[in-house]
């Protein structure tokens, strides 16, 4: 009885230092990545940055997650999803980050950026061997564009039949999944639409065809991949009400979809670190995803992310 005890403070005692704080994965102190170039461009090189897990064996094949920032398709860095890839691969899977090119009217497409990401996810699973990635388990996560671009490789349909670039599961924060609604129209479209706010809104057949054919909602289908969806109640970005439509949609088709509402006038980007919202939203947000992993058992016990003390950031005053 006495080793037993032994045994559970020592269990104790190891979750507690394996507990690590936000601060850790945003300071320079974190582990450093490797960037690799998988697509020149002209307009913006397409890279991957990694974040390898410690004491993985040669022979060993580990799950992977693939962020992918926001900033509306045409802003937005790595920068932004670092912290959250960091954190996973000190869980023990592969993480990375993917800097797709950035929509600019006449140049670069919202559907050239989901290229971009497929090819990132197809570079994974033909690498998957000397990087030591499960290939058949890989994830993809985002925020706001970042989400939809996730969400797009869960549900769109794919031209490549040798290398996939299906998600094998999807964390999905604020997202957007209807791109027919209000002026997201204007991004799937481009042009004259995206760069002239003032000009009329897309209305023509093929216009509405091509923003459905870029939404993840007109796409889902029976048989895709898991995913959990977070959205805040007050998010007056992207409506709550395509969270509720996708969940639904997903529900029908027989696909598992989490919906976690966030209440208390959380809005639109609540999981981006020093951003605009406390720490303890970011870190609650980010265990949730490490949860949803951990009951596809990707992922094993409790989430070990923790608030910072003294916080990493101060919360924005209005």
């Amino acid at each position: 009885m006495k080793f037993l005890r032994l045994i559970a403070i020592l269990l104790g005692f190891s979750a507690i230092v394996q507990a690590r704080p936000l601060s850790e994965f945003m300071g320079p102190t974190a582990p450093a990545s490797q960037t690799v170039v998988i697509k020149n461009s002209s307009d913006q090189d397409v890279k991957i940055e990694f974040f390898r897990p410690a004491g993985v064996l040669s022979n060993e094949r580990r799950p992977a997650i693939l962020w992918i920032h926001g900033g509306g398709w045409v802003a937005g860095t790595t920068d932004a999803t670092t912290p959250h890839a960091r954190y996973f691969a000190s869980r023990g899977m592969f993480a990375a980050n993917v800097a797709y090119r950035l929509a600019s009217p006449g140049k670069v497409t919202v559907a050239d950026c989901l290229e971009d990401c497929r090819a990132a996810m197809r570079y994974l699973r033909t690498h998957a061997d000397e990087l030591g990635i499960d290939p058949s388990r890989i994830a993809v996560a985002g925020d706001s564009a970042g989400g939809h671009l996730a969400a797009a490789l869960g549900t769109l349909p794919d031209a490549e039949t040798v290398v996939s670039s299906r998600a094998d599961a999807m964390l999905l924060y604020n997202p957007i999944v209807d791109m027919t609604e209000g002026d997201w129209i204007r991004y799937a479209v481009g042009g004259e639409a995206l760069s002239n706010k003032k000009s009329p809104r897309p209305t023509a057949p093929s216009e509405v065809a091509l923003a459905r054919s870029l939404s993840p909602i007109f796409n889902v289908r029976a048989g895709q991949a898991p995913a959990i969806l977070l959205h805040g109640r007050a998010d007056h970005v992207v409506p709550i009400s395509q969270a509720e439509r996708f969940a639904d949609a997903a529900h029908t088709a027989g696909n598992r979809c989490d919906l976690v509402i966030y209440e208390n006038d959380i809005g639109h980007a609540f999981v981006l670190a020093g951003y605009k919202y406390p720490e303890s939203v970011v870190v609650e947000a980010i265990r949730a995803g490490d949860r949803f992993l951990a009951s596809l058992g990707w992922l094993e016990g409790e989430p070990t992310l923790t608030i910072s003390s003294p916080p990493a950031w101060e919360i924005p005053k209005n």
